[in-house]
């Protein structure tokens, strides 16, 4: 799917990406479908996971172009990266995955 300028929160606007968030969901990872509104993301991962990874596409990846990223466990991160899809495959599952808009 291309961009949509109607999910992005910051379009046209002086808002940073990197800003506070005004409101937030959780996010169950998809392979087919975008998120809602693009959004930072804040992760947990579980001290009872060993290791863990996320598998996101950033507002301007293709389709194809995923990127996975390393977690570390027990920990809360908090991604740099304004996302606009989750996905299932290639996430560790028993993450905690919120968005933050």
């Amino acid at each position: 799917m291309p961009y949509d300028s109607a999910k992005d929160p910051w379009h046209q606007r002086a808002l940073s990406p990197g800003g506070l968030g005004r409101a937030g969901a959780l996010v169950t990872p998809n392979d087919a479908a975008d998120l809602p509104r693009y959004a930072r993301l804040r992760v947990f991962v579980p001290a009872t996971l060993a290791s863990a990874e996320i598998r996101i596409l950033p507002v301007d990846a293709a389709d194809d172009a995923p990127l996975t990223l390393p977690l570390p466990p027990g920990q809360v991160s908090v991604l740099e990266f304004l996302v606009r899809r989750v996905l299932a495959t290639g996430s560790t599952a028993g993450l905690v995955i919120h968005r933050v808009d």
